[in-house]
This record gives C-alpha cells, structure tokens and sequence, in this order.
C-alpha cells in the first residue's frame, strides 16, 4: 500500500497547490486526508485501503476538485479516484456519489471523457454488488458519451459497453455457479405466457438490459435505462455479442429465451421484410445466423421462417449483397450435419408446409445455373444427367480436352487467364459480407462469388450426410449380419433420416454438381467437389439407393473418360449432338460391330485421333473419386461393375497402355497447331499440354509435371487397390464382379455372353479398342490368381461355378476364330497361369492334388489341345508350356502317364528331324574302296554311314531342315529337360531307355541346334542317375555286356525291372546304350552338335570311371572310345577330301560360306570343313588321353590293355605329323597326358615297355618334325587283323605328306613333355645314344625355320628355347656333360650364325632370321642365357678331362669369340629389358669366367690332353684376343663418350686379366711360340697412338679393314699361322708431314705399350721360366717398338722447322715419346732375355745387354742422337736416361 500512499500524497500536494487560494475547502480536505495517511505511516500493520474504505475523507477533497469544474483539478482528481477504485479504497455506499460526478464532468473535453470511460468499468469489476439503478446510471453515462460525434470517444465508449453488458451477463453465470436456492430471489419478474419468474440480482438486471436493448433497436422506450434512443446498428451489435457469448443462458433462463420468442425473432421478421440499409441488414443477418445455429431447439418454428426467408432472399431480383448475406449464413448451416438433419426432421418429414431441405437444395441449383458462362460453364439451367452434354463440340481445342472440359486452374492462376471461372483466389472475398462490420455500404463483391458459395453449400450437404451415414460402417461395405443389425438397432432412425434426406437430395444434388463439373472450377474447388460427389455417391451405395446411385456413377464415368473421336471412314456416325461441328471427328457407336477395334488395325488418320485424346486433370480426378466409390461399394454394386470397369478399361488404355501412332516420330508426335498440342500422359509423368497450360509460364508446367505425376501414380494404385479387394468379396458379389469382366471380354472378341441379369440394363455407350492387351482377361487373371481359394476349393459349393465360369469363357475366346490375336495370346497367358497357379495354391494348401482337381486342370488343357474346328499353333504351344510348368510345380504329383509323355514328345522332335544337305553325301570313291576293304570287322556300335559324316561346309548352305518352324519343339524339349533333371526317380528302367532314346531324337532334330546341343547335356545327367542306380545294388554285376543287348529300340521285359537280382546288369545296359546314342550323335553334320556329344561322352566315362568294372571298361574302349576315333578321323578326311572337289567346282567362293548352319558368321578358325573338323579331333584325342591318363591304374590290367596303349600311340603319331596346327598341337598335349602317371603308380613294374615304346614314338614324331624319317608310319601294319577295322584312318592318312608348318607353341609342347613327363618314366634306361638322340631332336627343334610364326626373344627366352635349354639340362650328368655343353655352346652362336648345314639345309636352303616371312628368331636371348649357363655347367663338370679330349672347351672359347670380334657389330642385346650389357662384353665376361680355371685343369691333365686339343685351345684364344683387341668395329655414331669411356676401361681390363690370369700359362713349354709371338704383336698393334692419314693409305685401310672384318666372322679351323696385320699405317714413319691422327682409345693404347713394358719387367718373380719366355719373346718387339719412336721424332723435328708441334701434327708423338723415355728410367729387365747374335757371354756388349738395363744400352745409339733436340723437357729426360745407363756402368 505504499504505493498508494506515496501517490495519493503527491497528487494531494499538487491539489492543494492548485486550489489554494481560490478554493480553501479543497486545500483543507487535501491537508485532512494528509494528515489521515500520515497517521497511518505511524501505525504498521494496517491496511491503508480497508481503512479508507470506512469513511469518505479519502474521496472528499477529489470530489469538491471535480465540482469546481476546473480542467486541471479535475484532471487531478479523476486520476486519484481511478486509483482509490483501483484499491478498493472508497466505500461502496459513495458509489453513487462517484457516479453523478462523472457524469457531472462528462462535459469537458475528449481527455476527461476518456477518463471517465477508464473509470465506469474498474469501479462496477472491483465492486460486484452494483445493482439496479446504480448500474443503469454507470450504463447511462456509457452510452451518452457513445453518442459523441468525437470518434475517438464514441469508439471507446461503444467498447466499454460491449464489455460492460458481457459483463452483466458473466455476473449471471457466476451467479448461476454459486448453486443459489430459487427461494432467496427476491426480484419477480412476469414473462409473455403471464409466468412469473423469480430472479436473483444479477440475472434480474441482465433481464432488465437484455429487454430494454431489444427495445431500443426497436425503437421503443426502455424500462431499465434511461435512454431515449439507440443507434439500431449497435444495438443489434450488442444483442449479437450477448447471444454468442452467452446461448448457453438464454437456454437456460426461461426468462432471457421468452425476449427472444417475444421481441426479437418478430423484431428481425419485420426488419428483413422491410428494405434496410446494408450495415443494418447485415447485422441483422449475423444476429438471425446466430440464432439458427444455436436456438434452433427453442426457436423451431422462427428458425423455418427464417430460413423460408433466406431462401425466398435467393431470388435473382434481390440484390447481390442481400442474396450473398443469405448464402453466408447458408453456408454456415450447411456445414453442421446435426444442425441439417435436424431441420429435415423439424420440417421435410412432418407434415409442414414448407420442406426447407428440399427447398435450399432447390435454391442452390436454381442460383449456380444463373449465369453458367460467368463461370465458364458450356451449358446452363438443364438439370438432370441427360442434359450434361458430352458432345465433342466445335472446336479442336475443346475436343482434345475431352467433351469441353477446361482443365482446373493452377494456383498460379490469375483472372487473366480466364475471367469465366469459379475460384478460391478469384471467386472468394478475403472477408465474408456477413463480417464486414465496418462497412456502412454493401462491399465489392465478386460476381461469382455467390455461385462459389452455393458449390459449397452443396458439397457441404453431400459431406454432412455421408458424415452421420459413412461412421456406421467400417471399411469397404458388406451386408449386415443378424448381430451387427441388433447392434445398430438403435441408430435406424437416424439411418432412416439420413435414407430419406439422401431421397430428396439426389436430383437436386446430382444436377447442380454436374453443372458444377462442367464449369471452369480451380484445382481446390473441384477437388472438393468431387470429394463431395463420392461422399454421397457411398451414401446412396451404403444405403442401398440403386437408382441415385447408379445416376451418379453414370455421371462420375462420363466425366472420367473423354469422348473418343475416330474418322468416320467406315463406322456408323453419332447422334450428332453438336450440330455446329464442322470436323470430320465423330464418336463411334455400337451397332455396326459388337467386337473391339485394335488400334493397329485403324488408319493413321485414326490412330493420330485416338493419340490426340488427352485426359485433362478434371478427368484424372473423376477416374480417382471412381475408384474410390467402386473400393468402397465393391459388395453391392452388382450390375453396375460392369458401367465401372468398362469405364476403367477405357481409362487403362488412355493412361497406360495407348501405343504410339503409325509412322509418328518424336517431331511430329506434338504436331503443328499449339492449340491441339497434347501429349499423351504415361505413369512416368508426362503433362498434358492446352491452351490454357500453353499460356502458363515454366513454373506452371513444372508444376503441372508433378501433379500429372501424382494423378497417374494414385490412379495405377488405386486401380490396383480395387482389383486387390476382389478377394474380400462374398460369392455373390465375386461372381458379379467376375461376370461384368466377362461380358466386358467377350464384347472385345465378338462372342456371345450370356449372364442370369438382364442384359438390358447398363449397355454398353463405350467405344471397345484395344492396344496389345485385353484388360478384362488381364484383370481375370488377376482376381483369379489372387483369390485362388475361392476357385479352387472342393469344399466350397460355389467354387466350381467361379471356376467355370472364368475358364470357360477364357478358352471359348482363345479358341474363337474371331478373337484379335494379341487377345488370343493374352488368353493362353492367362489360362496357363491360372492353371499354374491353381497347382500350386492346391500343393501349398492340402500338400497333394486330388483327381478332381488334376481332371479340372487337364480338362482345361485338353480344350485348348483338342480344338477340332481350327486349331492354333499358339494355343497347343500353351498347353504344352503349361504341361512343361505343370511339371516343374507338381510332377512329383504324377503317379503314371510317363510313358505316353515320352512317346507325345519323341513325336514332336522325330517330327522335327530332317535330313542334311544333299552334297553332305558327296564322299569319295578311294574312302568307299578303303571301307569296303577293311570290312570284313563289320562295327554295329559306330554309324559309319554317310548321314552321320556330315561337314559343316554344307551346313552353311541354307538349313537342314524343310519343316516349318511353329517352335514346339522348344516347348516339348523344356518338359523332357524338367523330367531329366528333376523326376528321373520316379522311372522304371524301361521308361530310362525311352528317355534315353527321346533325348537322342532330341539331339537329332534340325529345328534347333541348341537344344540338340542341350539334348546331349541331358544324357549326361541320365548317365550320372544311371551309374548311381546301378551303385546302389548291393550285387555287383560281373556279366559281360553282350552286343545283340545294345539296341536302344529292345524293350527292357518285366524280369529286368527293378527290384531283381539282374537290376544291376540292366543299369549297366542302359549306361552303355547311353554312351552308344552319345556316340552316334559325336559323328553329327553339325559342329556344334558333334562337338558337344564328343565333350559329354569323354565327361560321363570321366565322371564314372571309378566305378566302373572290368566288363564296362573293355566295352568302352573297344566298342565306343576307338570306333568313334577312327570314325571321326575318317570323317575328317571324307570332308577334306569333299571340300577340295567343291573348291574345285566352284570358281569363286559364295557368301554363304562364312556362316554356320544357324546363320551366325563364322570366325576364320572354323570356316571351312576341315578346320571344324579339326575341332573334333582335338576333343576325342584330348579326351581319350585324358581317359587313359586318369584311369591307368583301372585299366592297365584289361586284358588287351597293351594293344590299346600302342593302337592309341600310332593314332597320336599320325595325328601330330600328318594334321592341321591346331590337331598337332592337341597330339603333343594328349601324348603328355598318357606319360603323365600318379606318384603312387609303379611305372617300371606295370608298364616299363610301353614307356620305352612312348619315347619311340617321340623320337619318330621329333624326326618327323624334321624330315629325317622318311618312312615314320611303319606302325600301321603292324597291328592284329582284330584291329583292322579301327585303323582304317590310319591306312587312309598314310599316303598324305608331313606338315611343314609346325607352331612354336607345338614344338614348346613337344619338347616340354619330355621334360616333365617321359623323362621321368625313362630316366632308368635313358643311354648315352638316347641322349645324342635327344640333342639331335633338340637341335633341330630348336632351328626350325617354318613356323608361322615366332615369339620375341631378345629380352627373354622364347617357351621353346626355355624348353629346348630345360630339356638339355634335364639329362645332364656327368656321362652326358660333353653332349650337352657342347650343344649349348653352339647355341650360343644361333644368334651370329646360321646353323650348321645338313642334308636338309642343303636340299631346302636355310632361311635366316631377317628373310622369314612373319618374325625373326634373334636367339639373343638365347645367347645370353647360355652365356652364363654354360659356365655354370663347365665348372660344375670341370675335372671331366672329356671336355678337353673331344674340344668342347675350344668349342666354348670360340662360341664366346665371335661376339668378341664382332664387337660393335653385334645385333643388340636388350629391346626393352634392363640389362642393356652389350653381346661382345657378356662374351666377354663369360669367357673370363671360365678361362682361368679351365687353362688351369687342362695344364694339370697335362699329356692327357692330345697336343692337336692342346694347342688348338690356345690358338683359338689367341685367335679371339686379337679379334677382340683390335676389332675393326666402330662404335655407332649414338654412342656417348662417357659410354666410349667406359668400353675402352673395359678392353684395358681386359688386357689386365691377359697378362695376370692368361699370361703364366701360356709361356708353359707345350704352347708354341708363335702363339706368344702373335699375343705380343697383337699388344704392340693395340699400342699404336697414331696413324699418318694420306690418300694411299685410306685405301689400303679400308682393304684392310674389310679383311679384318672377314677374319671375324669366318670361324678358323686348326690355323696355326702367325697373323699379323698388314700395317700400311706402318710405325717406321720416317720423315713424313702427312696428318697425324690419333686413335680414338689412346687409354687403351698406352695400356698396351705399358702392358709390353710389364711383360718385359723383372718386378713378378713367381713363374720365373714362364715369364722369361714371355720376356724373351717380347722384348725384341718391345725394342723395336721403342726406336721406332726414337727414329720418327728425330727424322720428323727437322722437317718442321721452328714451328711449334700443335697437338693433332706432333703433340700425340710428343707424349709417346715422353711415355717411352719415362718408362724406360724405370723399367728394370727380367736377366737374359734379350738375345744377341754375340756367342761370347764374356764381353762387354754381352755383358751389359743382359742386365736389368739393357734397353738403355740398346737403344743408346738413338738416345744419343736426341741430345740434339731443341725440346728441353726430352732432352731432359734423355739425359736421364744417360745417367741412368751410366749408372748401370758405375760411371754416374
């Protein structure tokens, strides 16, 4: 309260400050209240309010400040007393005072006035006990100042009452809430009836203010207020806002509802029939609204006049805003379905005069077909569904829309586009008159506006009802059971009064929407509309209203299909309802045909029209409410599914299923004229392109995209949805369903449908066309397959009813001849799944199937087959196709019957088998002679006729077969297939031969190749079921197969059926007349076929191979496995032998050659006869090696297991040399096989013999390859007369030639196998002469030089030289060592030379590398490799003094000498490899290798070795070294210098290990002389600095170097001449000026002279003798060498004169010359190696020339003659070399 305190102080303050002097009593009534409160400052604790409250003081001086009149006391004042109320501070006795002065001051200005208003409505909240004439007055003084002109004021006083009378009426609920006793009201009031009423305060005044408002809106005095006048408008404003507020009341309080029966409702009946003003007129309206919706109970009979009224209001000559008022506060009442049915009741259904719903339906119709172009409706005031006019009309763009529908608006939609429509955005106010309250003039209202709110007024009514019907009922509709009608017993009457108001509203209804539908609506609008329409449409359908609903659904599938125009070229014309219509398009109609039109069969013209039939959006929405209705009244619609679906079908082939138009292409598809532009929509969503969509932007057509994509998405699944909930259908109604899709069907082919309802009813108005697809039959099988239980169940009466009904309309069309073949195919689908699916529900369901179902089945089947009057192909390939998946679902089901299946489908495929082409049967005489010859072993196991010899070459001539293809075959085959692989369990062995025999006929047939390729496959199977059954005997078969039970066509009799003791026996017949059908089929015309019989015969022996016996493996190999070998090899060479004479025939080869019998092209591998041929034999030499490989151990012990082995190595002989490439090399693979042997078999025990006979035949096969056996076939006359008839193709190829073009990859093969395979067999008794025969073929192998083609082989081996080295090294040991290496070393010459002449060579001439035709064979690789191989094996066998006695070793250093001596000249080394090391210096290093260590054995074997080997290694070494040393290669121009640099390091290395390694064995004593003699010159020839370059001696060089060149190549036999080059650059240049050039190694050079310098040296003293002959020898030249240097220089300074040396004339010679002079103060001789002519030791020349310098005094004559130089650096030197001799003297 302090709060209050400080306030009141203050503003007392002020008062009195203001009031002083003029008014005192103010001041002393401000000082007293002062005082009062500071006295309540001294005591704590009390309320400052409740004691204010007691007594008037505190209001006092307030009071007197306002009755002064002045503004600023006043002011003062008024504030102080709001805030005194504000706290309860003032006593409720002074209430009244406060009252009159405020209305005392209420004549100042806007301020205090407003003041005053904020003062009435706290003082009568904060004291709630105001009553009677104190609350009139607070009222009274409100309602004056709401009669200012001042707005602020008005406004503010007009709120203040508006709470103020709320106000009163909450005191009434409050006071209703407090549970008062009737018996304490005091107040009594007396209402119309004369009833006395006893009232307590609080409703007694809100009586009292409640009557006098109605009174003075009325115009009549009050009794309560004291008020002259009211404005009308804000009394009724008043009267609105307490009836919202506070119904509740009036129903409550008899009192408040008699005003409103006793003056409101007549004061509001006289107001409307009088013309008021629009703000009046609307209050009015909201007042009366109001009093509809809430006092309809109490007002019943005002409420009918009311709307009676409103109604009659509707009426075109009342104004627009009076009539939209009306539809507003319809629209409210239409919107409340208890409000709705409950003026039904009240009115329509008693007896009244007035049906008000019928009325208000009547109204809203007549009112939406006032002016139908306003809303773009094409046709107005008609009602009923007769008067909707579909027409196409006459104009393109409206035909294309479908019957003058305009697609719906988009939201984006504007009046510009098009004022004629009805929209939410155009057609709606953004507030309803109803609400304008600020408004004294009717607002701008759109002209459409009253027809939108009539739509909704309808679509309200339709939502109402189907809100208090629909709930009753759960899900899709089903008839009521006895206890759910007990149960919805108590809601009949309302079901009762919803069935009558759905009576009177249908026509009504029905005919304002239809126009509506018509109109140009937005998207929202008909969105509602249509929701609308399926509303009452399941309305009618759950009421059991047959004719409104049926109208609706007529009407629903009119505007869900667009009419269909088609050219009129031979269809009758329609009613031409458009007579204006100027175009050729009409609409077909029943009558001239009753069968559908394909759209392939119409004329483009058509077609284009159907394709340009366009389904707008209003027509997508429809076709989506239509499903929804048929979803939800799927039980009761009975007859009428037939009107939905035949809709629906319509709508299926317009959305999904319509083709594109002949000829059209994606430019003309949208045609030329914008305004017919359509595309046609598809579920991927597509849009719909019009006029009005043309005009919209790309945002619209965006959104148009998305929304067509939605539409056609919830149309697919609605669609699917329906057909989904056929299941939950009872019979009555499935079969209904059932029979609409029948008749539907049946008038799509033509065929009489006969039904128990009346045909009469919902014909057919729709035009039947079809694209690929029959939409009835498809959706048959839908509901079908789906509700299968319902058609196949025996325990269901009505099941077979269902079942025939459905199946046999189904046959009856796929048999009728009228029936469209796309429909026809569709119905052989159709029945095959259904009877599929029936198999299978019965299996899943009752595990088994009954006879009656198997008869119901088959029966079906058996209908389509037995056709008598015109059988289709198509429908017997069904029966067989579901017979074939019949099998798949259920064979395990059948119990008999197999044996008819086989014969039925041995008919299809013998009927299949044609014969092959006739020059197929073109054979030679010679091979008829040869056979008629070799006859007298007659085979019965192997067809040898010409039919099964047929070539492919013939094939490819056109097709083997004359039949028509209908493609049973295939559809047989696929049953055969399913037996042989899934119900083989279930034959006898009688019924296996049968299968074995259908296959065969199978694998024979020419229709398809294909399946005689998977025929064959099938026999593997059967062979696989065979062998296993013929396991599971206990009892082992141990008879011999007898040839006469090997006939495929012998009935197996009753005492071989299972279950006997000869079961096992009778198996092992059936395998091997399995193997004998295989076997006939692997000698087919056709490649593909034979070829794949061959891989499956060898695959099924393979597979059982471990179980078979004795008996079934002597009758393979010799009744199957070599008759077919022979066989085929003379089939080969029949169609070899065919081919040649046809090429012969014909000129030029046909096109058709390149191309099988299939007709697919052929690969160049396989396009002739022979060459597919070829393919065989390498299949059955493959696979009888492979037989023989995995078996031997089974095998080996047969009988005549022997004769097998060698029959199949002559077979493998001839094979490889007398066959293609491609046969040879299947020969060399299929001969490793058979010496391929397990690690666990004792090869030496069982077969020794045969393995030696195995590397004969390699050995005859590796001279074959070579020519070098002219007479390789000697086997052949060597076999039993038994064996005659299976060697006739060897007798027959014997007379053909070798092959001469062997592939390296045959060779590599060869030589491999006996690497990995015979070696190891023969190993044991491999000799020395097996091993040179081994080298031999090796050699030959590996130089053969007519191969197609070779592999690259510088970087690395070729597979052949890989093999060729592995094989060498295989068989080496220390016997064999010489052989081999020897032959590896002159491998390695290959890649310089040509190999060695032969008799062979000779007679064919040797092609080398660079003149073969595809590649060149370098060997380089080779080379490399057995450079560092052979000094591997040397030092391996080293101490093997053969080596050296037969002249490997030599042969060795000559093999690494020509690289050395070619040098530069070498091929290179590397193409792309890594090691980029030159030839010459790899020869190099691997002569190095081995030189020591072999120089080294060969001294110690000493006078083992002859002196002829002995001195021939040494001359062939020597021989190298001066190849190598003075090569007369250059380098290529490409070298580098650093690369230069580092060769000529190399060379010098060279001569380093010459004089360390070489050098101590040379001087041996056996070593010849001359062989030192030519070393040491070949030294001192590689010291040469220079050389003097004039004309003569280029030419004598070049001589020279041609001849040194030539001495390289040619390999030097036993040449024990000393060779030295013949030096035109001569050392002794005496006197000459000519150029001096050096030589490009001058490092090497000076290594050279150093290196004679250091043979002459005294600093070794190991090897004494050795050296000091080495010395001997080479001091003389050592000597020579020297003065020569001395000579030149001092002949040749003279000549010069005073010129100055330059580096190219004398610089080189200068450097020499200091080299020598340098080298000789140094150089200390060995003792008595220079050798004078002087006998006499004694002497002094003796003495000093045979000391360590004897050089010096040698050359001291030179030396002397030098002092003259003018060079002081050699004069220098020269002097020291003086002093050194004198030295030597003991002179210096």
């Amino acid at each position: 309260m302090s709060g209050l305190t400080a306030f009141l102080q203050t503003e007392l303050l002020t008062l009195s400050s203001e009031a002083r002097r003029k008014h005192p009593e103010i001041k002393e009534a401000a000082e007293r209240l002062g005082v009062i409160l500071r006295s309540f400052k001294e005591r704590p604790g009390y309320s400052i309010a409740n004691e204010l409250a007691k007594s008037d003081d505190a209001l006092r001086p307030f009071v007197l400040a306002c009755e002064t009149k002045q503004i600023k006391l006043v002011t003062i004042a008024i504030g102080c007393i709001q805030k005194l109320i504000s706290f309860h501070a003032i006593p409720e006795t002074s209430i009244r005072t406060i009252l009159r002065t405020l209305t005392d001051i209420s004549v100042h200005g806007v301020d205090i006035q407003l003041k005053i208003l904020q003062t009435v409505l706290p003082l009568l909240n904060n004291y709630r006990s105001v009553h009677d004439d104190i609350l009139a007055e607070a009222l009274l003084i409100c309602f004056r100042l709401q009669d200012s002109k001042i707005v602020v004021v008005n406004n503010t006083a007009a709120a203040t009452l508006r709470q103020l009378v709320i106000f009163v009426f909450d005191k009434v609920t409050k006071e209703d809430s407090q549970g008062l006793e009737q018996s304490d009201a005091t107040q009594e009031v007396e209402i119309s009836t004369g009833e006395k009423i006893k009232l307590h305060p609080c409703a007694k005044d809100a009586y009292y203010l409640f009557q006098d408002l109605c009174l003075l809106t009325n115009g009549d005095h009050p009794e309560y207020l004291r008020l002259n006048h009211l404005s009308k408008t804000f009394g009724l404003e008043l009267i609105e806002s307490v009836l919202s507020n506070h119904h509740a009341l009036f129903k409550e309080h008899k009192e408040l509802s008699a005003i409103l029966k006793e003056r409101v409702c007549p004061m509001f009946i006289k107001n409307f029939s009088e013309k008021s003003e629009f703000s009046q007129t609307m209050r009015l309206t909201r007042v009366v609204n109001i009093l509809i919706k809430k006092f309809s109970e109490i007002l019943v009979m005002e409420c009918e006049i009311f709307l009676s009224m409103f109604v009659k209001i509707l009426e075109p000559e009342n104004p627009l805003w009076v009539r939209v008022l009306a539809m507003e506060v319809f629209k409210g009442v239409c919107s409340d379905a208890a409000l709705l049915t409950s003026f039904y009741n009240w009115y329509d259904r008693q007896d009244s005069p007035t049906n008000v719903f019928r009325d208000m339906i009547t109204g809203f119709g007549r009112l939406a077909t006032e002016k139908p172009q306003s809303i773009g409706a094409n046709h107005g005031g008609a009602v009923g569904r007769e008067s909707i006019d579909f027409s196409s009309g006459g104009n393109t763009a409206s035909s294309t829309t479908g019957g003058g529908y305009s697609p719906y608006l988009t939201q984006n939609s504007t009046a510009t586009a098009d004022s004629n429509m009805l929209s939410t955005s155009v057609s709606t106010m953004r507030i309803q008159c109803i609400d304008q309250l600020d408004k004294a003039d009717p607002p701008a209202i759109p002209e459409t506006y009253i027809f939108y709110l009539a739509l909704i007024c309808l679509n309200s009514i339709a939502d109402g009802l189907a809100g208090v019907a629909l709930p009753r009922f759960s899900g899709s509709f089903k008839p009521m059971t006895d206890e759910e009608k007990t149960q919805l017993e108590a809601t009949k009457k309302e079901l009762s009064l919803v069935t009558d108001m759905a009576n009177v509203a249908w026509p009504g209804l029905l005919a304002a929407m239809s126009f509506y539908l018509t109109a140009n609506l937005d998207e929202e609008l008909f969105q509602n509309t249509m929701r609308s329409y399926q509303n009452f449409t399941n309305v009618c359908g759950v009421l059991d209203l047959i004719t409104p609903r049926d109208a609706f659904l007529t009407n629903l599938c009119k505007n869900s299909i667009p009419v269909i125009p088609i050219l009129s070229s031979g269809y009758l014309l329609s009613g031409n309802k458009s007579a204006t219509s100027t175009t050729s398009v009409n609409t077909i109609t029943p009558g001239a045909s009753n069968a559908a039109l394909s759209f392939s069969d119409l004329s483009v013209q058509q077609q284009q029209a159907i394709s340009n039939i366009t389904l707008n959006d209003k027509n997508m929405y429809s076709l989506r409410i239509l499903l929804n209705i048929a979803m939800f009244l799927g039980s009761v619609l009975g007859s009428s599914w037939y009107l939905v679906l035949e809709t629906l079908q319509l709508a299926d082939f317009l959305l999904f299923n319509r083709p594109t138009p002949k000829g059209s292409t994606a430019a003309s598809a949208t045609g030329t004229n914008p305004a017919s532009t359509t595309l046609r929509r598809t579920i991927t969503g597509s849009s719909t392109t019009t006029i009005n969509t043309l005009q919209q932007g790309q945002t619209a057509q965006t959104n148009n995209q998305m929304m067509d994509a939605d539409h056609l998405t919830i149309i697919n699944v609605s669609l699917q949805r329906l057909f989904e909930n056929s299941k939950y259908l009872d019979d009555e109604s499935f079969i209904a369903f059932s029979s609409a899709l029948c008749r539907m069907s049946a008038e799509m082919s033509g065929i009489p449908f006969t039904d128990n309802e009346s045909t009469s009813t919902n014909k057919s108005s729709r035009a039947k066309i079809f694209s690929n697809r029959a939409f009835a039959i498809e959706k048959l099988q839908y509901i079908s397959i789906l509700d299968m239980g319902r058609l196949i169940n025996p325990k269901r009466e009505s099941s077979s009813q269902v079942w025939d009904l459905i199946m046999t309309h189904l046959v009856s069309t796929a048999n009728h001849p009228s029936t469209p073949p796309t429909i026809r195919t569709q119905c052989c689908e159709t029945i095959a799944d259904i009877i599929l699916t029936a198999m299978s529900y019965v299996l899943s369901e009752y595990k088994q199937v009954d006879e009656t179902t198997q008869t119901r089945l088959l029966l079906v089947l058996i209908k389509c087959i037995n056709n008598n009057k015109q059988p289709f192909v198509e429908v017997q390939k069904m029966s067989l196709e579901t017979l074939n998946n019949l099998l798949q679902t259920s064979g395990h089901s059948f119990t008999c019957g197999w044996g008819i299946i086989f014969e039925m489908l041995r008919h299809v495929a013998v009927c299949a088998i044609s014969s092959p082409p006739d020059s197929s049967y073109v054979l030679d005489e010679g091979s008829n002679e040869v056979a008629d010859e070799n006859n007298s072993t007659t085979r019965t196991s192997i067809d040898t006729t010409a039919s099964s010899i047929m070539t492919s070459v013939t094939s490819t001539k056109g097709g083997a077969s004359a039949i028509v293809s209908t493609g049973l075959i295939k559809v047989a085959f696929s049953s055969l297939q399913l037996i042989c692989t899934d119900f083989l369990s279930l034959l006898s062995p009688d019924c296996l031969r049968q299968c074995i025999a259908t296959l065969g006929s199978f694998g024979m047939q020419s229709e398809d190749l294909n399946i005689s390729l998977t025929a064959v496959g099938l026999l593997w199977n059967l062979s696989d079921f065979i062998q296993t059954r013929r396991l599971d005997f206990k009892q082992k078969d141990n008879r011999p197969i007898e040839k006469e039970s090997m006939n495929i066509d012998l009935v197996l009799g009753p005492e071989q059926e299972e279950g006997k003791s000869s079961s096992s026996h009778v198996y092992s017949i059936l395998w091997m007349l399995l193997l004998l059908q295989l076997s006939h089929t692997c000698t087919d015309w056709r490649p593909e076929v034979r070829n794949g019989a061959n891989q499956t015969l060898f695959r099924t022996i393979t597979m059982n191979g471990n179980v078979l016996g004795p008996h079934l493996w002597n009758a393979c190999i010799w009744e199957v496995l070599f008759p077919l070998l022979d066989s085929i090899k003379m089939s080969s060479i029949r169609a070899s032998k065919i081919s040649s004479s046809q090429n012969t025939q014909t000129s030029s080869p046909t096109t058709t050659a390149d191309r099988d019998s299939s007709g697919f092209m052929l690969h160049h591998s396989r396009d002739t006869a022979d060459k597919q041929w070829d393919e065989t034999k390498v299949l059955i030499l493959t696979g009888i090696s492979s037989i023989f490989k995995d078996f031997l151990e089974d095998i080996h012990q047969l009988d005549h297991f022997e004769r097998a082995f060698t029959l199949l190595l002559a077979h493998l002989e001839d094979s490889c040399l007398r066959s293609s490439q491609e046969v040879s090399l299947a020969s060399i693979k299929s001969f490793k096989n058979i010496v391929t042997v397990s690690p666990g078999f004792d090869k030496e025990k069982h077969m020794g013999g045969l393995w030696r006979r195995a590397w004969t035949t390699w050995e005859l096969i590796g001279n074959g390859i070579s020519n070098n056996n002219t007479d390789s076939t000697t086997t052949q006359n060597s076999f039993e007369p038994e064996l005659q008839s299976l060697t006739l193709s060897l007798s027959s190829s014997s007379i053909a030639p070798i092959s001469d073009d062997f592939t390296q990859d045959t060779l590599t093969a060869f030589v491999g196998m006996f690497t990995t395979d015979l070696y190891g067999l023969i190993s044991d008794t491999f000799t020395v002469q097996d091993v040179s025969s081994l080298l031999s073929v090796l050699r030959d192998v590996l130089v053969y030089s007519t191969s197609p083609q070779y592999r690259p082989d510088v970087d690395n081996l070729s597979p052949l030289q890989e093999a060729v080295i592995n094989a060498a090294v295989q068989v080496l040991d220390e016997n064999v060592a010489p052989l081999v290496i020897a032959d590896l070393a002159e491998y390695m010459t290959l890649a310089f030379l040509s190999p060695p002449e032969d008799s062979r060579n000779k007679a064919r001439g040797y092609i080398p590398p660079s003149q073969r035709k595809f590649s060149t064979v370098t060997y380089i690789a080779l080379n490399k490799r057995c450079s560092s191989l052979v000094p591997q094996l040397f030092k391996k066998h080293i101490n093997n003094i053969a080596l050296y006695t037969e002249g490997v070793f030599e042969r060795m250093i000559g093999a690494y000498g020509l690289p050395m001596k070619l040098k530069y000249d070498c091929p290179p080394s590397f193409k792309h490899g890594d090691d980029k090391t030159p030839l010459w210096k790899l020869a190099t290093t691997g002569l190095l290798d081995v030189l020591k260590v072999g120089l080294e054995t060969l001294q110690n074997f000493g006078e083992d070795v002859s002196e002829e080997r002995f001195v021939g290694v040494w001359r062939t070494l020597v021989d190298i070294l001066e190849g190598s040393l003075l090569s007369p290669s250059s380098p290529p121009e490409s070298m580098k210098i650093e690369e230069l640099d580092v060769d000529e390091h190399f060379d010098i290395s060279l001569l380093s290990v010459i004089q360390s390694d070489i050098v101590i064995y040379m001087g041996q004593p056996r070593v010849p002389i001359e062989v030192i003699q030519k070393l040491v010159h070949i030294i001192r020839e590689s010291s040469r600095l220079y050389y003097v370059d004039d004309t003569t001696q280029k030419e004598v060089e070049e001589e020279e170097e041609m001849t040194t060149k030539k001495l390289a190549i040619v390999k030097e036999q036993d040449n024990r001449e000393f060779y030295l080059l013949n030096s035109n650059r001569s050392s002794d240049i005496v006197g000459t000026t000519g150029t001096i050039v050096p030589v490009m190694k001058e490092s090497f050079a000076y290594a050279s002279l150093m290196t004679l310098f250091s043979l002459c040296s005294n600093e070794q003293q190991d090897h004494a003798k050795v050296r000091k002959r080495i010395a001997e020898v080479t001091i003389p030249v050592l000597l020579e060498r020297c003065e020569t240097i001395l000579r030149n220089y001092t002949a040749d300074e003279p000549l010069l004169g005073r010129c100055p040396f330059p580096r190219y004339l004398m610089g080189v010679r200068k450097e020499e010359m200091l080299f020598f002079l340098r080298q000789s103060i140094q150089l200390k001789l060995q003792e008595n190696i220079l050798i004078t002519d002087d006998q006499n030791n004694k002497t002094v020349k003796q003495m000093l020339l045979s000391g360590p310098r004897a050089h010096l005094f040698y050359l001291y004559p030179a030396l002397c003659s030098m002092i003259t130089c003018e060079d002081d650096v050699v004069v220098s030197l020269i002097r020291d070399c003086l002093q050194v001799a004198g030295t030597e003297m003991g002179l210096a």
